[in-house]
This record gives C-alpha cells, structure tokens and sequence, in this order.
C-alpha cells in the first residue's frame, strides 16, 4: 500500500489506485445508466406499440424505431449517471476511511480527482461525437422510419371493437376478431363521399390485401349499404355477399434531414450553415444550437470537480444534502443551457454571451467548490446549508447491536431493519425521481418555455411525478434493500443477526412491512393520482400548445352502450361535444339509426342534441328527420368525454371495467382495459419481488465479495422491468392473453427469485 501510495503521488501516470477508483466507478454507472435507458426506452416504446397499433402498422418497424431512439436518451442520461457514480464511490471510499489513507499517504487533492477528469475528459469527448454526429443521424432515421411504419400500409388485421381508419376518410371496427385480424363479425364501416356519407355493416366479413400492398380487398356476408344522396335521397341496399377494394392514402411527405429542425444538422453542418447567407434557418438559433451542443459536452469534465466535495461534504453522515446540490446544480445548468439557447435562437441575446455566461457560472461553481475544500476535505463553503438541509431528514438514533437488542418477539430487530429500509428506500426513490425528471425535462424544457414561461416547469414535474414513480418503485424497493443489506452487512450487524438464528426468510420477514408500504402506495397512486394527473397533462399540454403548433382536432370514435361514436371535438370540461354522430344497430348488427348534431349537452339521463338530423334506416328506404332538440339516452358522462378527448392513454381499473361493461366509452382495444384490471394486483408483486432479489446481499459479510450479490440483484430488477415491460405490451395489443401477459413476469421472476433463496438457505 505504502508503494503504491508513493508512486501515486510521485507521478501522474496511471496508478493501482487509479485503476482500483476507475473500476469502482464502472458498476455504479453502468447501473445507474442501465436504469434510467430501460426505464425512458420502457415508456417510449408502449407510446410506440400503441401509435402503431392505432394506425395498423406493423409492429416489425419497433425494433428500429426504439434503436434510433437510444442515441438521444443516451445522451440525456450520461453526465448525470457520471455524476451519481462518483457520488457514489467517493461516499463509499470516504465511508470506509479509504479517502483518510490516501491523504494520509501525502496524496493531493488534486491528484485523487484526475482519473475522474481524465473519465470526464473521454466522456466529453463522446458527448461531442454523440450530439454531434451520431444523435443528428438517429433523429432523423427516427423520423423517416417512424413515417414509413405509418406510410407502409394497413397490414389488413383489427383488433376486436378498435375503430381503425385505415385511408383518407376510411373507418370500419368489428365486434368480433379472430386470432388471425381478419375474420370479423358485427362489421361496420364509414366512408367520407360527396354527398355525405356511406355506411355499411354485416354480420360477418373478411379483411385481405391485394399484393401491391396498399389496396384492401374486403368480403362482407349479409350486409346493409346506406349512402347519402345528392338532393337529400338516401339509398339503402341489402345484400347477400359482396366484395369490396380500398385504394389506402398514399405516403406522407418526409422533409429532407435537417430542413427545419437545426437538431438534425451534424456540427460540421452547423457550422458551414452558420457561413451561408442563404441558410433554411435563422443564424441565431444555428449558433444557439452548436453552442449548447458545446456547452453540455465541455462541462462533463468539470462534473468531477464537484462530486468529490459534495460527497465527502456529510463525512460519516447523510450523503442526501449533498446529492441534493449536486442535482440542483445539474438542472439549474441543464436548464440554464435550454433557456439561454431558447432566448439566444429568437434573437433576443447573443448566444455567445449568454451560453458563455451559464458555463461560466456552472464551471466556476465547480471549480470553487473543489478549491474552496483542499484545506480541510469533508468541509465545504455550504457546509452550513448541508446541515440545515439534514434537519429536514429524520434523525438517526443510536441503537444497540442488533444481537444485543433482539426483544421478544423480535420487535425492536424489525423496527430497527424497517428503519434503515425505509429511509434507504425513500432516498433511492428521490435520486431515481429526480433522475428521470431531470433528464424528462432536459428533452420537454423547450416545449414548456413555449407554453408559458419557466414557471410552468413546476407544472409539468407535479403532474409528471406520479407517472413516474410507478416506473421507479419496484427498482427503489430494490436499491433500498441493497443498500441496507450490504450496510448491515459491512457492519457485521448481519452476521450478529444470522448468529442469533435468524434465517433469509425471518429477515425478508422483518422487512416486508416496508415493501408492503411501497405497494399500498403504488396502488393509490396508479388507481387514484396517474390517471387524473395524466389527463390533466395532456389537456393542459394540448391548450397551451403555441399557435405554430396546433393541429386540428381530430374526430375521436367510441362505443358506448351498443351505440357507435364520433365525435369531432370537447371543451376541456367535457361539457359540450360538437360534429356529434351516432350510430346504432338493431339485434342482427345492421345500422337502423344514425343521429347528428353540430352541438350537444349533457341533461339529465344522456345528452341534448341541438337541432338534430335523424335518419331511420328502414328495410328498404331510409327517412330523415331535420331540426328540434333529440335526447340521447346514454351514460356518458361529461367526465368521461373530457378524459376521451384529453388523450390520455392511463386509466385506472375501474375505468376499465366501466368500459368492459359499456357504462363508460370504449376506444381502445379491450385486450387493453383488460390487461389493465389484471396488472392491478400482479403490478404489486413488483416490490416483493425486488426484495427477494436483494436477499442474497443478506449473505455477504466484511471479508465476502458483497459486489456479486449487487450485481445479481440490479441485473435480475432491470430484466424483470424489461421482461414485465414487453409482456404487458404484448397483452395490450393482443399478442398475449391479458392474464399471461400481466402475470407472465411476476410468476416467473418469483419462482426463479424462490429457488435461489432456497437453495442459498440450505
């Protein structure tokens, strides 16, 4: 050790300690960038699987789609899981007095930082390949592959009661689905004509496509044709057998990379464009661009410079209030950075000044946090703060060798182990929140500038918070037991325990009352919090939009009650739905009524239809009927039409048994609202899970290899999130049942986790 110490302070090339810190850094943040990919990549690929099944696209596209979108998150992601990794070690090696050796040793201060830096260096390094290359590339391969999924054409399969428009002014739906998407019975369909429009429904049908591709070839069996005429004489024609083709609209324009999103230009682009007096855009937000590429990746290198401080800051205590700063220093520069080049691309500042401005404050920062501690490490110039922020933690008592402690019946065992688990996992749940939302708000901060300045950030988090915890609390039930374990385990608090008789299963035992907590929680927030919290997002985000960005509403169609919907649009309040029509069906599935309406209200019983039109389609000729008010009896309610038309895609079980039952609108595929009631209870098995995973680290002592229990347990959560995320993907889209797929990752996770704790314990 003594030589080793020597030849590190002797010289600046490389060392065993500098290998031994850069090996330590290497677990922590390939975990901590594994969870935040998996957990973004999670989330954007069920928008995905839902978007392409709403437009019937193949879901082969998904793979590419998803790889395209890694670059971009991988780019969010990096300096903060540098950051939080060697927040990490340095706490660890300061917790374990191997910082007090190596100063000790004569090491400077300065030289315990540099392999960080040098780790910071060929990170920026790669942060400027990645945003200046790499990310351009894969955002618009993105684009063009997302354009083509939707432009490939309609594979010719439904989903049962989903309404698929499937070309310009195309609608049909079917009752009935068999496995293959294309045997249909109960079809109705929807055609946008001249005069007005065609309907057609059939107690069975067949859906096929014609070689090129985009042309449906349809047989329907026992059908009725309605058709709006020129002057206002309907036709009604019923039929045996009938085969009709689809022609389907024709591909989408796709821009040429870089025309109009300056994100997409590689920084040589940017540059050779910033020369151009002919260039597509503004050279002011050209130049805004390439220097918040520059800023993010050049202040990697400094991030070191302000976790060593930080984290030695709390010597022996929290480390919280020190991860706190590091975090608010991160998202205060981060976003400083978009706010700069938002301001700077507009033309209101020079982008020089301004970004120059915001790195030199974050590296400043940095640098005189660092400096500021060389004197005495473990004291910084917000010292203070760091105590002022530990009185809002709860206090830490003194407690008694657990062996010494053990009461009858074990309480005091299962306060003391509750405790350290529930504060532990409380704190992985903050860092794991504060991570996602900050990298959330690092693709989302341009957008909400636009919606109403930088107070609407605050907006954004409370309402995107509880959607994330869901993501988070299995992985922080984990973290938290990982971490107390391994503690209790470098203590030698868990061999006193195993000493006294205590099994796994006594100790998964006295910690499940806090996995259980986590549970009840999650079960509230999903049930109660996302679903309000989600739609009130979207209404808010969908009004705010800026002008620029506002697209035409589009008809929203439903079922409710037996009857068939469309409706063209809803105040926020869901009081007033306007383009109303309504079709309903007698028992042999053929159309027999058609109601409009420009407007309706909710009354008592259903909704008014001002000045309606009534078609009543008889065996052989239809007669309309013109003005006055018509009741709708139906139960939606204004609730449920501000929910429909908000966009939102979380709903809670109940909603979705409503929906099941015909009480509530139904818009999406049932196999969705019914992997949505079978995921309430499986979702809890979540935190248990995790937990059983963490066990094995029970086993570890002072003198054991306590990383291999880690790694078995991060590895096994992130695969379980992988495996329970693409199950339940499969089962809202009809690949799996909706009971396989809700309970396919729970049961098998919990068996394999079953028989490794058993065979640990014998």
């Amino acid at each position: 050790m003594a030589a080793a110490l020597a030849g590190y302070r002797s010289t600046w090339r490389p060392s065993l300690i500098d290998g031994y810190v850069l090996r330590s850094l290497a677990r922590p943040a390939v975990g901590v960038l594994g969870v935040t990919l998996v957990a973004f990549l999670l989330e954007q690929t069920l928008r995905l699987i839902r978007e392409l099944s709403a437009n019937g696209a193949h879901l082969g596209f998904l793979p590419g789609l998803i790889t395209n979108l890694v670059p971009y998150h991988l780019g969010l992601a990096l300096p903060a899981s540098f950051f939080i990794a060697m927040f990490i070690v340095v706490a660890r090696m300061d917790e374990d007095s191997e910082i007090d050796a190596i100063l000790a040793g004569g090491v400077s201060f300065e030289r315990m930082v540099a392999p960080l830096v040098f780790i910071g260096v060929l990170l920026g390094i790669f942060s400027i390949l990645l945003t200046g290359y790499l990310q351009p590339y894969s955002r618009f391969a993105y684009r063009a592959m997302r354009n083509a999924a939707l432009d490939a054409g309609w594979t010719a399969q439904i989903e049962p009661q989903v309404f698929m428009s499937a070309g310009t002014d195309f609608t049909i739906t079917a009752d009935e689905v068999d496995a293959s998407g294309r045997n249909m019975k109960g079809v109705f369909i929807r055609r946008i004509t001249p005069n007005g429009e065609s309907l057609v429904t059939a107690t069975s049908g067949r859906l096929g496509l014609r070689p090129d591709g985009k042309t449906t070839e349809l047989t329907l069996s026992s059908g009725v044709l309605y058709e709006d005429g020129p002057h206002g004489d309907p036709r009604v024609l019923r039929f045996g057998n009938v085969t009709d083709f689809e022609t389907l609209g024709g591909p989408t324009k796709l821009d040429p990379r870089g025309v109009g999103d300056s994100q997409e230009l590689t920084l040589p682009e940017l540059v050779r464009e910033l020369g151009r007096k002919d260039a597509l855009l503004s050279h002011a937000g050209l130049e805004a661009e390439l220097l918040a590429r520059l800023a993010r990746s050049l202040a990697i290198p400094f991030l070191p410079f302000l976790a060593l401080p930080l984290a030695m800051a709390a010597k022996r205590g929290r480390r919280a209030p020190g991860m706190i700063v590091g975090a608010l220093a991160l998202v205060a520069f981060h976003h400083g950075v978009t706010l700069c080049k938002n301001i700077a691309g507009n033309g209101k500042a020079p982008p020089t000044l301004v970004m120059g401005a915001v790195f030199a404050v974050f590296v400043g920062f940095c640098l005189w946090m660092f400096f500021s501690s060389r004197r005495r490490p473990g004291e910084t110039p917000i010292s203070g703060l760091f105590m002022a922020i530990e009185g809002f933690f709860e206090r830490r008592s003194k407690v008694k060798p657990a062996a010494a402690v053990q009461t009858r019946g074990g309480l005091s065992l299962t306060g003391y182990m509750s405790r350290i688990f529930a504060v532990r996992t409380a704190v992985a749940a903050g860092a794991l929140l504060g991570l996602l939302q900050l990298i959330d708000l690092l693709e989302r901060t341009n957008d909400i500038l636009h919606r109403g300045g930088a107070l609407e950030i605050f907006r954004y988090l409370a309402l995107r918070l509880p959607d994330m915890f869901q993501q988070i609390a299995g992985f922080a039930v984990l973290a938290g037991a990982l971490f107390t374990f391994n503690q209790l385990a470098a203590t030698s608090e868990m061999v006193a325990m195993r000493a006294t008789g205590l099994s796994l299963w006594q100790i998964f035992r006295r910690a499940l009352p806090v996995a259980l907590s986590v549970v009840a929680l999650d079960l509230v927030v999903a049930e109660v919090v996302t679903p309000r919290a989600e739609q009130a997002l979207a209404t808010w985000w969908n009004a705010s939009a800026p002008a620029a960005q506002k697209k035409a509403p589009e008809p929203h169609w439903f079922r409710i009650g037996g009857d068939l919907v469309v409706a063209r649009g809803s105040t926020p309040d869901g009081r007033i739905l306007t383009g109303l029509s309504i079709y309903q069906r007698d028992q042999d599935l053929a159309v027999n009524r058609r109601m409009t309406a420009q407007t309706a209200t909710p009354e008592v019983g259903g909704w008014k239809l001002k000045d309606a039109v009534v078609t009543d389609i008889g065996p052989q000729r239809a007669a309309i009927t013109a003005g006055g008010d018509v009741h709708w009896a139906t139960s939606l309610s204004p609730g449920d039409a501000a929910r429909l038309f908000s966009d939102s895609a979380d709903i809670s079980s109940a909603n979705a048994i409503r929906a099941l039952r015909g009480t509530e609108p139904l818009n999406r595929s049932p196999a969705e609202f019914q992997t949505r009631i079978q995921r309430t209870i499986a979702g809890g098995f979540a935190p248990l899970i995790m937990l059983m995973l963490a066990l094995p680290a029970a086993l570890g002592h002072t003198r054991s290899n306590r990383t291999l229990p880690v790694i078995f347990g991060l590895g096994g959560g992130l695969l379980y999130l992988v495996v329970d995320g693409l199950l339940t993907a499969m089962g809202q889209t009809g690949v799996l049942p909706p009971a396989a797929a809700a309970w396919g990752a729970p049961v098998a996770f919990g068996c394999g986790a079953l028989s490794i704790l058993l065979y640990a314990e014998g």
